[in-house]
């Protein structure tokens, strides 16, 4: 339990406070206070310390919350004029720990809830009023003075009774609004149309034209935010006429069909349903039923049924929006489509040509890293599609010109290539990746999911790097997604995760050349699998393919990929029944909002990542320095020259790949296995029994030994109220155990013929009255006490007992990892008493495994201890390695004895031996935030360019340029934005790496947006 740290705020008064007004008994104490201000007009940070007076405030009463002021002592006279010396303590301002919401005092009045249920009558009261007439009861039209007032807009921000023809002369501009009139006395619902208003399109608002031409059957119907209404609609049919399209999209409604349209829907309904549908992911029927509930929640009058043409019309003004926002609009329209050219990009990537250095690919060594991209493969089997409609009754809109590859050169690709069998590779574990491939039932779907190339630093999607998967996670589709993602980059340095990156990448080059694909060539690609999945793998894939590390990874943790899933399946129900076009149409539109978010939020999480990692390089480096100086001179320069030369050519031996200090008790085994054979083959071992030799005896008095404490284990779990069933499974499984110890027990007596009278001695009717589990085994270790053993036992089950401990430990260790990782997904995302209740049965299952290792652990050691004086074991490095386990030691490396999780003060249990680093993620942070600005500015300038770029009237000529200004002028205040967030950073950067370095316990200040500041 973290401990609340008490309000020590002091509040000062200074002379032009106001008095205080509570009659509070108020005492002041002085105080003198350093105040520091700063000056960053040149290149090296200056601050001016002057010193005041202030008044400390002593109330009986609890004060507002306020700044507090640290109070320093009184200055010495040297120190009391000017100074522009920066002091690095100053820069501690920056410096703080964010306040918890529950440190703050609460008080009733602070909370408005309470004040709400105090006064819940008044608000309900006007609710009810509003239901009547109000204070306009006179019948008397306010307008004209004549007519009478009957009728009240439900959206008018007034609420005033007028007469029909003043309600349709004060609604020509507003033709939507929902009209109540005032009927037996009380409101019912009818409309402008009902009371004659016309909308007359082509014309400005209350204008009438002289050959107008009302719409086809005189029953428009318009969608907006209100609900669904029927209106009278008259298109312009005289000289200056134009097609009834552009007549309705001039009123901003967009037309349901391009000829004689019938049905619109305004263009704020068409924005809130498309920010609804890639933020929230509602479908579009349950918007369209919304809206249908909005205009009649009774069922009695029902609106007519639009919803296929609010569909088509949400579709098509996706793929418009998409087209404006990418400045496809600004050209001519004869060019061809450019792939992935109405993809919103990540800019903290590097594109050459609009965020790189002119001579980047000139940098040297030390740098050139720096411009190296970071991609990561992943598959999605959330995002399927049922066999729904074909390509050429749904074709998509978008035609690989965003994040979905273009599906007719897609499947070329595959009707080629997609007869290749999967590859296996028996160096890793069977992954499901690979395994899943052709085990799926997917007969029903068009499409078991989607797979991606995104960003892997920032986890934004990539441009033209989505496409369906047939069949599993088939090498054959990855394929074509990373060239297709590659292809669009001419960056030569390349890191890719994937987590079965160790298969994936063995023949990537050769399927490749297979393919054709000239994508690979020349470029330099790093493999590395997501540190999530790579306790998956094999223990030489964790030294090969680990993030931990390959040289200039930074803090890459390679699992971005997979928590950009999260979002987007949300969207599966409705993307699941939809036809290919529709789909991927919709799927780029998610793919684009999520990546537009991220942008807009790069200046805060880069922020916040720099923050960490300048205290995590400040903690690691100090950390890597004492344990330098604490080794050899000559190792740590062999150590450096191995790692060293790994890095620059993978081929070498790998220094991380790990090293077992024991040998498995499964290769003892084997070791035993082959000495026995070799003295049969030589003449020299004595054959005492023709299945059982000295070693394999031992071996299954160990087996024997851990079906005992499993046995123990499940007998202790059993409730009192257990079934018969279970009771009945315990007891056969008691019996069998019963009659295999009975059988060893006469194998035992051929090797130890003298250890019938001690297990005579030590039980006279053991074998028929007590429990399976009591039953004394007296291997060699534990008889010895007793009897004299050949040393040929006891070497032979020593080797077997060290092993045997080394193997607990192991898995001990693997278990405590699972066991961190359930809490913190249990104390992160799980709510409510069904998945509690499902964790803790997980979480409590793990601990029963991990309290039977730690008994095996200690049976081991407790034998190791007895055999060593009789080997001459005490003089060996046996006790370095084990040591006897307490309940204490059971925790994971990340928490302390104590249950506290202080970095400074936490001590780690000695089962644990190795400790992470991380290097480089500072610096290429700082180069990720050059890249966002100069990207910014790039798209600024190229926005700027297409001004005057197309030819036409003059009123669509100046509404294309003024939507390059504002697009431009947006990208400039992201900029400004970006810049004024980060305009800290350097010094931030310097002194952790100069002055401070171990700021671990501090934080940079924020003010309210979040921005860095002194």
């Amino acid at each position: 339990m973290v401990k609340r740290s008490k309000d020590r705020t002091v509040r000062f008064r200074f002379s032009d406070d106001e008095a205080d007004d509570n009659g509070d008994v108020v005492r002041s104490i002085s105080h003198t206070q350093r105040h520091v201000d700063y000056n960053y007009e040149t290149r090296r940070t200056a601050s001016r310390t002057s010193y005041l007076s202030v008044q400390e405030i002593v109330s009986s009463q609890p004060q507002p919350d306020s700044t507090s002021f640290t109070s320093t002592s009184e200055p010495d006279s040297t120190l009391s004029g000017t100074s522009y010396n920066v002091d690095p303590s100053d820069l501690l301002g920056f410096l703080d720990v964010e306040m918890d919401e529950n440190d703050r005092p609460h008080k009733t009045k602070e909370r408005p809830l309470l004040r709400w249920m105090a006064e819940l009558r008044i608000y309900l009261a006007e609710l009810l009023r509003l239901e009547g007439r109000g204070s306009f009861t006179s019948g008397i039209c306010p307008f004209c003075s004549v007519g009478e007032a009957a009728y009240r807009c439900e959206d008018c921000f007034e609420t005033v009774l007028y007469c029909a023809s003043c309600m349709v002369t004060r609604h020509h501009s507003n033709p939507l609004h929902r009209i109540l009139v005032w009927q037996d006395q009380f409101f019912h619902k009818t409309t402008l149309k009902a009371l004659g208003l016309r909308i007359q399109l082509g014309h400005a608002p209350g204008e009438v034209c002289c050959n107008a031409k009302p719409a086809f059957g005189d029953d428009f119907v318009v969608l907006d935010v209100s609900g669904i209404h029927e209106v009278a609609v008259d298109f312009c049919n005289c000289e200056q006429v134009q097609t009834h399209v552009v007549q309705v999209l001039g009123a901003r409604w967009y037309p349901a069909t391009s000829h004689e349209p019938k049905t619109a829907a305004t263009f704020r309904l068409l924005e809130d349903f498309h920010i609804l549908s890639t933020q929230s992911k509602i479908s579009g029927h349950e918007f369209y039923i919304s809206l249908s509930r909005r205009t009649d929640n009774t069922g009695v009058l029902p609106p007519k049924d639009r919803y296929q043409a609010f569909m088509a019309m949400a579709r098509q003004w996706r793929h418009l929006a998409m087209l404006k926002r990418s400045g496809c609009g600004h050209s001519d329209g004869t060019a061809a489509d450019v792939p992935g050219e109405c993809a919103v990009e990540c800019p903290a990537c590097p594109h050459p040509g609009r965020n790189l250095p002119d001579d980047w690919e000139d940098a040297p060594k030390s740098r050139s890293w720096l411009y190296k991209l970071f991609v990561s493969l992943d598959a999605n089997f959330r995002l399927k599609r049922k066999k729904v409609s074909n390509d050429i009754n749904d074709p998509s809109l978008n035609r690989g010109r965003a994040f979905v590859v273009d599906e007719s050169a897609y499947k070329e690709h595959l009707a080629a290539w997609g007869h290749l069998p999967t590859e296996k590779h028996p160096h890793c574990n069977n992954h499901n990746a690979v395994k899943f491939a052709n085990a799926k039932d997917c007969s029903h779907l068009a499409a078991t999911g989607v797979g991606t190339v995104d960003c892997a630093r920032h986890g934004m999607k990539r441009l033209c790097s989505v496409g369906d998967l047939q069949k599993g996670e088939r090498y054959v589709n990855m394929d074509y997604l990373l060239h297709s993602s590659l292809s669009r980059t001419t960056l030569p340095s390349i890191t890719v995760t994937y987590d079965i990156a160790c298969q994936y990448s063995i023949n990537l080059r050769r399927r490749f050349g297979l393919y054709g694909y000239d994508t690979l060539a020349m470029r330099t690609v790093q493999w590395g699998v997501p540190k999530f999945h790579i306790a998956a793998h094999q223990e030489i894939c964790r030294s090969a393919y680990s993030l931990h590390y390959l040289p200039e990874c930074g803090s890459l943790d390679g699992e971005g990929v997979e928590r950009g899933w999260a979002l987007a399946n949300l969207a599966a129900p409705s993307t699941k029944e939809m036809g290919p076009g529709s789909r991927h149409d919709m799927l780029d539109d998610i793919f684009a909002d999520q990546n537009w978010y991220k942008v807009t939020k790069l200046p805060a999480s880069l922020l916040d990542r720099i923050k960490i990692a300048v205290r995590e390089r400040s903690t690691h480096v100090a950390a890597y320095e004492e344990y330098s100086q604490a080794l050899p001179a000559d190792q740590l320069a062999a150590w450096k020259k191995s790692v060293e030369a790994w890095e620059a050519d993978s081929t070498q031996p790998n220094p991380f790949s790990t090293t077992k200090s024991h040998v498995t008790q499964a290769t003892v085994r084997l070791q035993l296995s082959q000495e026995d054979s070799a003295a049969l083959q030589s003449g020299a071992a004595a054959v005492l029994h023709e299945d059982f030799s000295s070693s394999t005896m031992i071996t299954a008095g160990l087996d024997l030994e851990d079906q005992q404490r499993r046995l123990a284990q499940d007998t202790k779990l059993l409730h009192a109220h257990a079934t018969d069933l279970s009771r009945a499974h315990l007891l056969e499984r008691q019996n069998i155990l019963h009659r295999k110890i009975l059988a060893w027990i006469e194998i035992q007596r051929i090797f130890m013929p003298a250890v019938s009278a001690i297990r005579a001695r030590l039980a006279d009717n053991a074998l028929t009255t007590s429990s399976p589990c009591d039953i004394p085994l007296l291997l060699p270790g534990s008889a010895c006490l007793y009897i004299p053993c050949s040393e040929e036992l006891l070497r032979k089950e020593w080797a077997l007992r060290e092993a045997q401990a080394h193997d607990a430990l192991s898995d001990i260790r693997s278990r405590l990892e699972v066991r961190y990782h359930l809490y913190h997904v249990k104390d992160r995302f799980i709510r409510g008493q069904r998945p509690n209740t499902r964790m803790n049965t997980c979480i409590n299952l793990l601990q029963q495994k991990l309290d039977t290792d730690a008994a095996r652990y200690r049976a081991a050691y407790a034998a190791l201890c007895s055999l060593s004086p009789y080997l001459k074991k005490e003089t060996s490095n046996w006790h370095k390695a084990l040591n006897p386990l307490q309940d204490s030691d059971l925790r994971h490396l990340a928490e302390d004895e104590s249950a506290s999780f202080s970095e400074s003060r936490r001590s780690l249990s000695w089962i644990w031996t190795t400790t992470p680093l991380s290097v480089k993620e500072c610096t290429l942070l700082q180069e990720e935030m050059r890249r966002v600005a100069a990207y910014h500015r790039w798209a600024s300038d190229t926005w700027l360019n297409r001004i005057g770029s197309i030819e036409g009237r003059a009123d669509y000529i100046e509404g294309a340029d003024a939507y390059a200004r504002r697009q431009s002028a947006l990208r400039l205040s992201m900029k400004a934005f970006c810049e004024h967030t980060w305009r800290f950073v350097q010094q931030w950067v310097e002194l952790g790496c100069e002055q401070y370095p171990d700021p671990s316990s501090e934080y940079i200040n924020e003010d309210a947006d979040g921005q860095m500041v002194p």
